[in-house]
């Protein structure tokens, strides 16, 4: 079986299933800032804290639409397992950061994320749902064939179902990637009018109990190891 896993950072393909289970794991900090370009500029240019706990690559998720804050957003750090990840967010705490960052942004939490399903690491235009599911098995089921028909029917889309860990009140996340805005409009306008594939969406809805929240983002990698 073709390993994505090994990082083939070319083509940024992560997440593979090796025995039925995806791999791979991200430490995430969610921040307010107050300047989200300069921020971002910042970490390309100071690339010490990913070297520092190993990461393999890193990027951002700027919230655009549905913010809960001014600033909202977060950095992704991707890392090969969830045993890598979790060691290594012990490397570096973002709460007692160099000033530089300090006055960039405010950090909020931190939370680990285990993909639940593959999906091919390709940031772009993204739409988020936090949602508390009844039965999580189910409902990334549901997103495979969802996915599957999407693509089927002429669409780019990834679909990615993430569990935190130690994330306090967070919630599963349900990300739809896409190349553009345009591209997640489409989808939407099919969805409305009827499309074969809509009734896949209808049906998984039995598996989710709240939609605690609903943003746009987007997303870039910043950084990575090669």
């Amino acid at each position: 079986m073709k390993k994505l896993l090994t990082l083939s950072l070319l083509s940024l393909s992560i997440y593979s299933v090796s025995d039925g289970h995806p791999e791979g794991a991200f430490n995430t900090l969610f921040v307010k800032a107050a300047d989200v370009d300069r921020y971002v500029t910042y970490m390309k240019n100071n690339p010490a804290v990913f070297e520092q706990t190993g990461v393999d690559i890193a990027g951002v998720c700027v919230t655009t639409s549905g913010q809960s804050y001014p600033g909202q957003m977060f950095v992704w750090n991707a890392f090969s397992s969830t045993e890598v990840a979790m060691d290594a967010s012990t490397l570096y705490d973002p709460f007692k950061a160099n000033s530089s960052f300090q006055r960039l942004r405010e950090p909020m939490f931190t939370a680990t994320f285990v993909p639940l399903k593959a999906f091919e690491l390709d940031p772009g235009f993204e739409r988020v749902w936090k949602v508390r599911l009844n039965d999580w098995k189910s409902f990334v089921a549901a997103m495979t064939k969802l996915e599957k028909a999407q693509q089927e029917a002429g669409h780019d889309v990834q679909i990615g179902v993430f569990a935190p860990i130690g994330g306090g009140t967070e919630a599963f996340h349900l990300r739809t990637i896409h190349e553009s805005g345009a591209d997640a409009g489409r989808i939407i306008d099919e969805y409305l009018a009827g499309a074969s594939w809509g009734s896949l969406w209808d049906e998984a809805q039995q598996y989710v109990d709240e939609v605690v929240e609903e943003t746009v983002e987007q997303c870039q990698t910043i950084y990575s190891s090669e």
